[in-house]
């Protein structure tokens, strides 16, 4: 069984190594031709037979490539895809740096432009994590990139990590089923995420479990024993497995900018928790980042905003723009600017609607959404919200620095007394046109959820969270996921 296990992992790397060495190739055939494009319109079919050996020439780049992703321990972590993805980033610009020494220094520019590189590099940062992706994908459905996991602790924690790794194929986590001591849960099914994991036996039985079922990995997530229970759960299941991971009791702490420091002699860990927001420059990169954007978007953006206006002008009496006071940072009240997608009267309207509609005064208590039908939304209202094409126009919030491209949800000032002790944590940066909130489930959170994201966002800001959003986003916008 061990061997087999060794073939299948031994199987995975080499199955990982050759997707980098295509995704490479690709990116390479498309920096060439990329290049070539510039110089000319349209490349020459021959260009295209003739450079094969051109391209193979150049097999020591690769190598550079698979050299440094080795060494990052790509092909043999298991990391969810983003994580993933800043690892392979780092590794790829260090392998262009040094191939763009080697180039310069061996004078081998005749053969190889330092321009084609850059675009190699700029390829792949894209390609290489989508070839990661998809690769990993196809390689778990084969039996390949899998382990077989079996989680101590049925409760709460240990449910909500099986959903967790059930939506990070990238892991390539196997979840057999459930260990656990309370006598009601032994044997049964539970049901998560519509999928149902069996409790096989009881925690000290776990090494029978382990061999039986070819698990190679153990969770523990049991976050409400005693670090001295935990520990000598670990220091026990840690004999018999290949790995183990802990689910501490640490949700709500920004993790994310964490540090961990060692004391070898007292045999203890600090956690180093940076608050990312409170230095002076990493505000500074956050609003160039912003502006910069900002700038670069605004060309295509203003053709956009002039057309949704003429067809708001058209489709309902009264302004193009809806500009609503909202809470800024540190509670600074600022013009919001959307596009106006109700009706003018929408509080006469609303007013009526709720008139002896409990289920819709309930919903919009727990959501302030009406999520199933909202009367006061107009014909072009009703696409803008679900396209979140009415947020457009808070560029211009942007370029003021009233607002920033991604942060917090902008709270209206009537929703300042339910923000309870979120508020001022919430208001250490400017609100978001886009933000996690947006992407974790939008109009369908309830709003003490939405008000829990936007302070784990604060707590756990840094640039490439904020590049994470952006590309969520993009999909969540383009899916409706959660719009209303």
């Amino acid at each position: 069984m061990q061997v087999l296990r060794n073939l299948k992992n031994i199987v995975s790397v080499f199955s990982l190594i050759f997707l980098d060495i295509v995704a490479f190739y690709s990116s390479l055939t498309l920096a060439f031709y990329t290049r070539k494009f510039i110089e000319v319109l349209f490349p020459d079919i021959k260009t295209l037979i003739f450079s094969l050996p051109y391209f193979l020439s150049f097999c020591w780049i690769p190598l550079i490539f698979i050299a440094f992703i080795t060494y990052e321990r790509l092909y043999i972590k298991r990391l969810s895809f983003w994580d993933e993805t800043k690892e392979l980033i780092k590794a790829i610009t260090i392998a262009i740096v040094i191939t763009l020494a080697i180039v310069t220094l061996g004078k081998m520019t005749d053969k190889i432009s330092r321009l084609t590189i850059l675009f190699l590099w700029m390829y792949s940062l894209f390609l290489f994590p989508l070839f990661k992706l998809f690769g990993k994908k196809m390689l778990c459905k084969v039996g390949l990139w899998r382990e077989n996991v079996i989680i101590i602790g049925a409760g709460s924690a240990g449910r909500e990590t099986v959903k967790g790794l059930n939506r990070e194929i990238h892991f390539g986590y196997n979840i057999i089923g459930f260990l656990d001591d309370a006598d009601e849960k032994i044997g049964k099914n539970i049901q998560v995420d519509n999928r149902e994991y069996k409790v096989f036996g009881k925690t000290k039985y776990f090494k029978k479990f382990v061999n039986l079922l070819n698990v190679s990995t153990v969770i523990i997530a049991i976050p409400s024993l005693s670090l001295k229970e935990i520990s000598g759960i670990t220091s026990t299941v840690q004999q018999y497995t290949k790995r183990v991971l802990l689910v501490p009791d640490l949700k709500g702490i920004a993790l994310l900018n964490t540090e961990l420091h060692h004391l070898f002699m007292q045999q203890l860990f600090l956690l180093k928790i940076n608050n990312n927001l409170k230095s002076p420059f990493n505000r500074f990169i956050k609003r160039s980042s912003d502006l910069i954007l900002s700038a670069f978007s605004l060309p295509f953006l203003l053709p956009l905003i002039a057309v949704i206006g003429v067809l708001i002008k058209l489709d309902s009496p009264g302004p193009v723009f809806l500009i609503q006071d909202r809470i800024g940072k540190n509670k600074r009240i600022f013009k919001c600017i959307k596009f106006r997608t109700m009706h003018v009267n929408s509080d006469e309207i609303f007013k009526s609607y709720l008139k002896g509609n409990d289920e819709a005064l309930e919903q919009w208590n727990k959501y302030k959404k009406l999520r199933d039908y909202d009367p006061r939304l107009t014909k072009i209202g009703k696409f803008l919200r679900r396209t979140s094409l009415d947020e457009l126009p808070q560029i211009f919030n942007v370029l003021k620095g009233d607002m920033s491209l991604f942060g917090p949800r902008p709270y209206l000032p009537d929703e300042e007394g339910e923000m309870n002790n979120y508020i001022d944590l919430i208001l250490l940066t400017s609100p978001g046109i886009t933000g996690l909130w947006q992407v974790s489930g939008r109009n369908a959170l309830a709003f003490n959820d939405r008000l829990k994201l936007d302070a784990w966002y604060v707590l756990n800001w840094s640039l490439w969270l904020d590049i994470v959003i952006l590309f969520k986003t993009i999909r969540v916008v383009l899916s409706r996921e959660g719009a209303y």
